[in-house]
Formats: structure tokens, C-alpha cells, sequence
């Protein structure tokens, strides 16, 4: 049985997190709440969208409400406008009152894809009670590669000792919450998520969708690689790692703050340092 999910996003942004969040969907997640960071109208007119069309009846909550400027970008707009939808929505509540609305019984799992304001300010406010949450997944991080050098590397990260990831410095004290709640964590962090790239050639193997999540992946990846050569899978990969932690070399670790960004040093979370790009693809490849 496949588990139930919460999901934290800053979908609208980057497509990468549709396309996150349709893999899940599409792989049988049993997804309960979508928080969405920080809120603004076309975010939420995204992530709605999403839930209609693959027939999603949860609650989709704001890390902020009542924002009225437009943010989203890339395909976001296109594909609201070829579904007859208003580029302005409004959330149901709060994102940490819909965790709350949601998580009556333990056996819940996190998948954090954006800021984690939602899930963070739920744990501080919850700091003293059991937590619900069996594991959480979240696309951030850094291991140094002079602590581990993954297969395939990249001139940017040579010889960091830190880098910033957006995921965290984005909401420092809530994704410290986060990181300091009593769970099981996989950190996927930018080192090894920034070496996969998706573009026509691996599109066309993948399988025919077979579900409506995999019709909307597909769809808006043709409208994605309709205007782009490629793009960086970051969100994706850490969604397959979640559901397929095999894929990825893990070592243990624990991610902290060091000067304007984030590190690894010894620890008991799962910190992602290398990846099997072809098992990984395989599992995007075939999804549907």
C-alpha cells in the first residue's frame, strides 16, 4: 500500500514540482494535503488545477493568506489558460491548519519541494506532542565533495564547504523546525539532484501515461520542451528517491546551517550522496 503524503511546494515557480507532484499521483501516493509556499493567487490556481484533474479532493493551504500578486512562471499560466481556469485562486486555510485538518492518526510521510513554512511552523507548534510523521523527504542539502565525490560532478560545487539551497534559506527558522523534529529525514541535496537533466531524448522513452496524473506530466512536458532545450530535474528526483530510496547512496548525516548556507556533518538523517541516474530514470521512465 502506498503511503499517505503531504506535500510542501512552491509549485508555480519552476515546473519541476507539477511534474513532482504528478509522478507521485501517478505511482499511487495516497496524497492528503497540498501546502503551498508562500501562497500567492496563481500558485494556488496551479496546484488547484492539479487536484481537479486528477481528482484530488483534499485541502490546498497557503503558508501566507490573503496575497494578491501574481508570481508563478514558466508553463504555469499557459496551462491554466488552455483549462479555461482564472489565473487567481484562493486556498482553503492556512497550510499548517490544513496538516492539522489532516493528520488525525499517525502514518503519515512528508515530501517537502519548496520553503517548508507550512510543515515547520505545525511542528514548532506541535513540539510537544508525538510526531505523526513516519519519514519526511525534502529536496535540499549539500554534501561537500571532500566528504563524499559522488560519479559525476560539477565545476560549481568543487572545493564548497557550503552552498545555499532555496528550500531552507528561504524560511530558515521553520526548515530548522523541521530539521530538528523527531523523524527519519532524506535530504536529496543540490549536488546530486543538479546532475539530472530531463529533455526531448529522455521524454521519448518514456512510457504512454496510462492515468490522468501521467496525461498532465505529459502535457506539460511537451509544453515545456516545446520552448526549452532541457531542464534540471530537481524535484522529480527527489520524489523517486522518495518512493525508491534504492536509487540513491545514502550516508548518514545531518544537515546544518554554516554562514549564508547548509553543509552535512555526522548524524542520523539519510543525506543523498550519490545516484544511480539509469535506475532513477527508469523508475520516471515507466511510472505510468
Amino acid at each position: 500500500m502506498r503511503p499517505s503524503v503531504i506535500i510542501e511546494t512552491d509549485i508555480g515557480h519552476d515546473p519541476d514540482d507539477l511534474f513532482a507532484i504528478c509522478y507521485l499521483a501517478a505511482a499511487g501516493v495516497d496524497i492528503r494535503a497540498i501546502c503551498v509556499s508562500p501562497g500567492d493567487p496563481d500558485q494556488i490556481a496551479i496546484a488547484r488545477l492539479l487536484c481537479d484533474e486528477i481528482g484530488l479532493n483534499i485541502p490546498v493551504g497557503a503558508a501566507q493568506m490573503g496575497r494578491t500578486k501574481r508570481s508563478s512562471g514558466s508553463i504555469h499560466h499557459a496551462l491554466l489558460s488552455r483549462y479555461g481556469k482564472s489565473l487567481d485562486a484562493e486556498a482553503d486555510m492556512l497550510g499548517r491548519e490544513a496538516i492539522t485538518t489532516v493528520t488525525r492518526r499517525e502514518g503519515f510521510e512528508l515530501f517537502v519541494i519548496g520553503p517548508v513554512t507550512s510543515i515547520g511552523s505545525y511542528l514548532a507548534a506541535h513540539r510537544a506532542e508525538r510526531c505523526p510523521f513516519e519519514r519526511a523527504t525534502m529536496q535540499g542539502g549539500f554534501v561537500p565533495y571532500a566528504i563524499h565525490r559522488p560519479a559525476v560532478t560539477l565545476d560549481k560545487f568543487e572545493g564548497k564547504a557550503w552552498v545555499p539551497t532555496f528550500n531552507l534559506n528561504a524560511d530558515r527558522p521553520n526548515g530548522q523546525h523541521f530539521l530538528d523534529a523527531p523523524m527519519p529525514r532524506q535530504m536529496v541535496g543540490k549536488n546530486v539532484c543538479h546532475t539530472v537533466q530531463f529533455d526531448k531524448a529522455r521524454f521519448a522513452r518514456f512510457s504512454k501515461p496510462t492515468n490522468r496524473a501521467s496525461e498532465l506530466f505529459h502535457e506539460a512536458a511537451t509544453l515545456y520542451l516545446e520552448t526549452h532545450e532541457s531542464k534540471k530535474f530537481h524535484d522529480p528526483t527527489a520524489a523517486v528517491c522518495h518512493l525508491h530510496p534504492e536509487v540513491g547512496v545514502w550516508m548518514d548525516g545531518k544537515t546544518v546551517r554554516r554562514e549564508g548556507g547548509w553543509t552535512t556533518v555526522p548524524g542520523e538523517d539519510k543525506v543523498l550522496v550519490d545516484l544511480d541516474h539509469e535506475a532513477m530514470w527508469h523508475r520516471l521512465e515507466t511510472f505510468t
